[in-house]
């Protein structure tokens, strides 16, 4: 059984959040700092020379003769874009939200010297009042002087800074700029990385890395590239070693089996037999320790029925003098895998059941979404979890065996490196944890499980 790997972030996502992370608070730094020390003063100043010319127009108002003051209300529009009438009375109704126009609502009270009598409100303490016109068309301010009411209106275009539409621009523009640059970056940093690793997690590259990116990642590539020529070089050196050995092996084993060939009627049958079993266990061996030396590669996909390849391995099972029965489902499906990876995996993996688990064994088929299984169950008592880890590692049995019989401890191992070079998985279960059956449905021994991932299979 497999423990789930914890979840990591990779080199591109951590980098891209770092850098986007810390250019937004420079960014966040850097809009207060704007907004208090330049785009506030800024602003106050303009709302100060409009309270200047509101204040100067109003007190120019009531020291006209009612003649001429048309003429001022015409040139306040035409040059100022102000509106200005006189009203019967004050309305009291503020509302001052934006900042500037605070602002200019506290510039026109500083300016204004004192308020008239019976004017000034006694909840707020004050006489002049600002508000929003109806349907956003601007903003009014009334302003008692001497005897009259004064009400001046201007268009939202009349205020000179809008605070928070230019920080929402800056937020939003810094923001976008933010990630599209950390994107960039975090991606050009941690490319040669990523495909670095890409390529090692496949397997260790036969030609050499191009040596791309920062000084830091050269020097990574050039690593692996080092290491990989010399495991590459141990590799080669460990198969011509084993390849000697077993030749060197098989001589004597081959004189001893002509030997008791020639000796068979000077020997009892049983102690022949015997003899001869153990030289024929011993060349079984010598196979295994080969094969695995030579290493196993992915090998070429083929297009096969599943159920007719599942009837085939059933019937070599029976050669063998195993009896497997097949569960699959009712539709049937195109499988395209290496043939003979898969059916060495699944034939060892029957002879284990049959070996050291015991009968009925079911080579049972599920089908997912996204992957088929070919599952090997047995009734035996099967395996712990610790026990499943320990029987992974070559050479690794189990010596009290369910069955009393002990192998090489190799062929699990071969199987996964098979699995592993073709890109599926092997799993082994132990009773009572099967991932595709009912917890009713469980099988008492264990469960080997061969997932192939769905890629060009087709249903028929």
């Amino acid at each position: 059984m497999r423990t789930r790997p914890s979840r990591s972030w990779s080199l591109f996502s951590s980098t891209a959040l770092a850098l986007i992370g810390s250019i937004s608070i420079i960014l966040v730094f850097a809009l207060t700092a704007v907004t208090w020390f330049v785009m506030v003063p800024m602003a106050k100043r303009s709302a100060d020379d409009l309270a200047a010319l509101i204040v100067l127009s109003a007190q120019t108002w009531t020291e006209l003769p009612k003649e001429a003051q048309p003429l001022l209300a015409a040139e306040l529009k035409n040059q100022h874009g102000l509106v200005i009438e006189e009203i019967p009375a004050l309305n009291r109704l503020h509302s001052t939200r934006l900042p500037y126009v605070r602002f200019l609502h506290d510039a026109v009270v500083r300016r204004f010297n004192q308020c008239p009598p019976n004017t000034v409100d006694p909840q707020t303490g004050e006489c002049i009042y600002m508000g929003t016109l109806a349907e956003g068309a601007g903003y009014w301010i009334e302003i008692p002087i001497a005897d009259d009411v004064l009400k001046f209106e201007f268009s939202p275009s009349r205020v000179g800074y809008k605070i928070p539409f230019t920080l929402g621009v800056i937020l939003i523009g810094g923001i976008l700029l933010t990630l599209l640059i950390g994107l960039l970056l975090a991606r050009r940093l941690t490319l040669p990385v990523s495909r670095l690793a890409e390529q090692v997690s496949l397997s260790l590259p036969d030609a050499p890395l191009p040596l791309t990116g920062p000084k830091e990642t050269r020097v990574l590539i050039e690593a692996v590239n080092r290491r990989s020529a010399e495991v590459k070089r141990l590799l080669e050196n460990r198969t011509v070693l084993l390849a000697g050995i077993s030749h060197d092996l098989r001589t004597p084993l081959t004189r001893l089996s002509l030997s008791l060939a020639l000796a068979q009627d000077a020997l009892e049958a049983e102690l022949h037999d015997q003899m001869q079993a153990d030289v024929d266990q011993m060349n079984q061996l010598i196979s295994e320790v080969l094969h695995i030396a030579h290493g196993v590669g992915q090998a070429p996909q083929i297009c096969v029925g599943a159920r007719a390849w599942l009837q085939q391995r059933i019937q070599a099972a029976a050669q063998r003098g195993i009896n497997v029965t097949l569960i699959e489902p009712s539709t049937d499906a195109v499988l395209e895998l290496a043939s003979q990876s898969a059916q060495r995996i699944l034939d060892n993996l029957i002879d284990n059941a049959h070996r050291y688990g015991r009968p009925p064994i079911v080579l049972r088929r599920i089908e997912t979404a996204d992957a088929h299984f070919l599952c090997i169950e047995d009734q035996g008592e099967g395996l712990t979890t610790a026990e499943i880890i320990a029987l992974r590692e070559p050479f690794a049995r189990k010596d009290t065996a369910r069955s009393g019989v002990t192998g090489y401890g190799l062929g699990l191992s071969l199987a996964e490196a098979l699995a592993e070079a073709q890109g599926w998985t092997l799993n082994l279960y132990e009773p009572g944890t099967h991932p595709h059956r009912q917890q009713d449905q469980m099988p008492k021994g264990l469960t080997a499980c061969l997932q192939l991932p769905k890629g060009h299979d087709v249903q028929k």
